[in-house]
C-alpha cells in the first residue's frame, strides 16, 4: 500500500514537473502570440487590448496561478486561433495517436519479444547472428529518417501505398511500420539479452533434467522475461508518443502530433500546454497499468 502511495505521489509530481516546465519554455521563447494571432498590421491599441484579454498583460505569477488552476479544474482555455475548447481540439485528434501508438507498441512486442527470445534461445546460432545485426540497423535510423525512407520505396517507386492522410487500412500501414521498426529493435536486443541472462539459471537446467522440451522451457523462460520488456515498454513510451507526433507531421495525420506543430508554429499556449498535459497523463496512466501486470506476472515485483 505505501509503495502505491509512493509511486502515485511520484506520478503527481512528475505531472506538476511537465506543467510547470511547459509554462516556462513557452513564455522564455522569444515571439508575441498576440501579434501572431492579429498579424503584423495590428495596431498597438489592438495588441494592447487583445492581451488584457487573454490575461497576458498580468504578472507572471499571477498567470501562472490562473494557469494552475484550469490544470487542475480540467479548463485547458482556447485555442488562439481555432476559437474553441482546447479539451475539444484534443478530443477530436486523439483518436489517431491513441491508434498509432498502442497498435505500434502491440506489434513492437510481439515481434520483438519473440525474434529477441528464440535469438536468445539459439544462442551464436546463424538467427542470432542475423537478428543482431538487423536489430542494430534498425535503431540507427531515427523516425525522421526512416520515414522519407519508406514513403520513397513503398510510395514513390513502387506506388503500393499512400503518402499522406488518414482513413483505411493503407494510409496507417506506413506510419505504424515506422514506429515499429526502432521499437522492436530495442524489444529484440533487451529479450535476447534478458533471456541469456534466465537461460543459465539452476531452475532452467532442472527443467531440461525433468525432460521438457524446447518450446515448453522457451514459454518459462518467456514469462519470466515479461517484466523486463514490460519495463522498456514503459520507459520508450514516451519515445514512441514523440516519434508518433513525427510521424503524424511527415504522413499529415491529424493527430495530437498535427495539433501540437500548428500550435507551436502559431504559438498557440493553450493548445501546445494541453497536448502536452495530456501526454503527460497518458504516459503516466500507462506506467501504473504496466506497474500491475508486471505484479501479477511476478509476485516477487510486488513483494
Amino acid at each position: 500500500m505505501e509503495e502505491s502511495v509512493r509511486k502515485f505521489a511520484y506520478s503527481l509530481f512528475t505531472i506538476f514537473v511537465a506543467v510547470t516546465a511547459i509554462f516556462i519554455v513557452l513564455r522564455a521563447t522569444p515571439g508575441d502570440p498576440v501579434e501572431k494571432v492579429l498579424g503584423a498590421e495590428a495596431k498597438a491599441e489592438e495588441i494592447v487590448k487583445y492581451r488584457k484579454q487573454l490575461g497576458l498583460d498580468q504578472p507572471i505569477l499571477i498567470q501562472y496561478k490562473n494557469y494552475l488552476v484550469g490544470v487542475v479544474t480540467g479548463d485547458m482555455g482556447e485555442s488562439l486561433f481555432k476559437k474553441r475548447e482546447v479539451k475539444d481540439l484534443i478530443s477530436k485528434h486523439m483518436g489517431p495517436t491513441i491508434v498509432l501508438a498502442f497498435i505500434s507498441v502491440g506489434l513492437a512486442m510481439c515481434l520483438g519479444t519473440m525474434l529477441g527470445v528464440w535469438a536468445g534461445f539459439k544462442r551464436a546460432g546463424l538467427f542470432d547472428n542475423f537478428s543482431r545485426i538487423i536489430s542494430l540497423l534498425f535503431l540507427s535510423f531515427p523516425i525522421f529518417s526512416l520515414a522519407p525512407i519508406l514513403v520513397y520505396i513503398f510510395s514513390v517507386k513502387l506506388g503500393v501505398l499512400p503518402v499522406s492522410e488518414w482513413g483505411g487500412l493503407k494510409h496507417s500501414i506506413l506510419p505504424i511500420i515506422t514506429l515499429v521498426i526502432p521499437l522492436s529493435a530495442v524489444l529484440m536486443r533487451v529479450s535476447r539479452n534478458k533471456l541469456l541472462e534466465e537461460g543459465g539459471e539452476p531452475w532452467v537446467q532442472v527443467l531440461k533434467s525433468k525432460g521438457l522440451n524446447e518450446f515448453q522451457i522457451l514459454k518459462r523462460l518467456t514469462r519470466v522475461c515479461l517484466p523486463t520488456i514490460l519495463n522498456v515498454v514503459a520507459i520508450q513510451l514516451s519515445v514512441v508518443l514523440a516519434g508518433t507526433m513525427i510521424t503524424e507531421t511527415i504522413f499529415d495525420i491529424p493527430g495530437m502530433g498535427m495539433l501540437l506543430f500548428e500550435g507551436i508554429q502559431n504559438r498557440d499556449y493553450p493548445v501546445v500546454q494541453g497536448v502536452i498535459i495530456y501526454s503527460t497523463i497518458i504516459y503516466m496512466a500507462v506506467y501504473f497499468v504496466v506497474d500491475f501486470c508486471n505484479a501479477r506476472i511476478d509476485p516477487r515485483i510486488q513483494a
